[in-house]
């Protein structure tokens, strides 16, 4: 849908005003009708490139850092990628949210003594800006944005490496709040950049128009949606030598100057493709950095035939033609059964060793199994029930599971066991993981079928003289937990602060 013809559909005089607050003159003393016709005549204000890189360069350096953050993972990160470039705002809410969580996640996983000469001095630097007031200024924030580009560092890790140092999303790694995205969501329409629309079932969404879709995507140099960009990428893999992707990656190193793409000395067909995905255009991709490179005529005229696309045209002609098809697929989910979610029906089975039941029912042919789908349920619980992803564990000694929880971490070990747990038997293996994290441990989660009265005295005596609480929490009730708020919340992120409590669960003290 093209910005003319969303004016028509304007849902209500609000949207229609703040809209209009970027182009149209007296706007405020105007009635629906009257604005739509302003906005018929300002349409070309609204579509023109230039008006719009100046609007979207106002937001990377408006003075509410929430703005300056939550702006571009909507449009950018988001709203690009999806069909039409529309979204419930419910669903964008929680993508903002999940893609600032899988921000935090990565940085966990992040070994900074490995990162390269570039990433340690712009580090630095981010952290000296920080350093003189708890805050970046315009001017600071002009001066890394210039040395951010001259170096060839990603947003993204950039956000890495301020979350390393927990100030991403805000102070602490904490989220940003529902009423922080529609702050930036109403900055948006009145500059012009996003509008709302209800879709066919009365749903209030999310939209950039098409015409001005197509200019933000210039702005931020994006050729294609993500999922189309993975589809190109499987057909280059399938169709290509392994040397092909090799060479694209140690071209695009020397074109793009200071990029930091780095590859192990014998990659892998999988960790090229992330390199592809993450560091090259699709049409460096498919066409080369140079007349003499990437693909050559006779090879893109056979792709464009097997898409079904017109064969005939010079190298250009066939990359564009390639690049807008790949464009142009929609994602179909696909709902498939995820074998965890399998092993959550049979959680209580698991966390009991009912292992005369869980044989009878084929979920196990190995004792040692019950453990490790007990451990594979509980993630899947955390992952997509609650959507909290749990991070990569390293090593040997280490907990069955963690999370991020701010600048903190929040563990958890299950405990398969035919009777109920005593904590005492376990405090001291609960204590060595607290002890050797890297980051603080706000909570200590143990998932069991049960738990002794004396384990609850146990838990209080461990948090008189340490800064971790230990909780105790069944199966049923983690279940219960995670069945009640996907069921009541759906697509929204379960808020770990609930489980900061210290002794036997209590779920009274949610609000589900």
């Amino acid at each position: 849908m093209d910005f003319t013809k969303f004016i028509e559909q304007i849902p209500n005089i609000t949207i229609a005003k703040r809209i209009a607050s970027a182009y149209v003159a007296d706007y405020r003393r105007l009635e629906l009708d009257e604005i739509k016709t302003f906005l018929l005549k300002t349409a070309k204000q609204y579509t023109s490139y230039e008006n719009i890189s100046n609007r979207l360069e106002e937001i990377k350096l408006d003075n509410n850092r929430a703005i300056r953050i939550i702006a571009p993972i909507l449009l950018r990160d988001y709203l690009l990628n999806q069909d039409d470039f529309i979204s419930p705002c419910k669903e964008t809410d929680s993508a903002i949210l999940n893609y600032e969580k899988s921000i935090i996640d990565e940085s966990n996983n992040f070994d900074i003594n490995k990162i390269s000469k570039d990433l340690a001095l712009f580090k630095y630097m981010l952290d000296t800006a920080w350093s003189l007031n708890d805050d970046i200024s315009v001017d600071e924030k002009n001066l890394l944005e210039s040395l951010r580009k001259y170096l060839s560092i990603t947003i993204r890790e950039q956000q890495i490496l301020e979350a390393k140092s927990g100030r991403f999303p805000n102070w602490g790694n904490s989220l940003h709040s529902f009423d922080d995205i529609d702050v930036a969501r109403r900055t948006l329409q009145a500059k012009g950049l996003l509008v709302c629309i209800k879709n066919s079932d009365g749903i209030m969404c999310d939209m950039i128009p098409d015409d001005v879709a197509k200019e933000i995507r210039k702005y931020y140099g994006v050729e294609i949606r993500s999922y189309g960009y993975e589809k190109l990428v499987d057909y280059v893999v399938k169709k290509t030598r392994k040397q092909y992707l090799i060479d694209i990656v140690a071209k695009a190193s020397k074109y793009y100057e200071k990029a930091n793409i780095e590859i192990s000395d014998s990659p892998t067909v999988n960790e090229l493709k992330n390199v592809i995905l993450k560091s090259i255009q699709p049409s460096n991709l498919i066409g080369g950095f140079s007349a003499y490179d990437g693909m050559n005529v006779e090879e893109l005229s056979n792709w464009c035939s097997d898409i079904g696309l017109s064969v005939s045209g010079a190298k250009k002609s066939l990359i564009d033609r390639i690049l807008d098809y790949y464009d142009s697929i929609r994602r179909i989910e696909l709902k498939t059964e995820d074998s965890r979610e399998k092993l959550v029906t049979v959680y209580r089975e698991l966390a009991n060793r009912d292992l005369k039941f869980l044989r009878n029912n084929d979920i196990i042919n190995k004792d040692l199994q019950c453990e490790h789908y007990f451990e594979e349920a509980t993630n899947y619980i955390f992952e997509k029930m609650l959507l909290n992803k749990p991070l990569t564990l390293t090593g040997t000694e280490h907990p069955d599971g963690k999370l991020s929880f701010k600048d903190k971490y929040i563990m958890w070990d299950n405990k398969s066991k035919e009777t109920p747990v005593n904590l005492k038997d376990h405090i001291q293996q609960f204590d060595k993981y607290i002890k050797t994290s890297d980051k603080d441990v706000v909570v200590f989660m143990v998932i069991a079928p049960d738990f002794t009265p004396q384990s609850v005295q146990e838990c209080v005596d461990y948090s008189l003289n340490n800064d971790t609480q230990i909780l105790l929490i069944t199966a049923d009730e983690l279940k219960t937990v995670a069945e009640t708020w996907s069921k009541n919340h759906d697509g929204e992120i379960f808020n770990l602060g609930y489980f900061k409590q210290n002794g036997r669960f209590d779920i009274k003290l949610l609000n589900l």
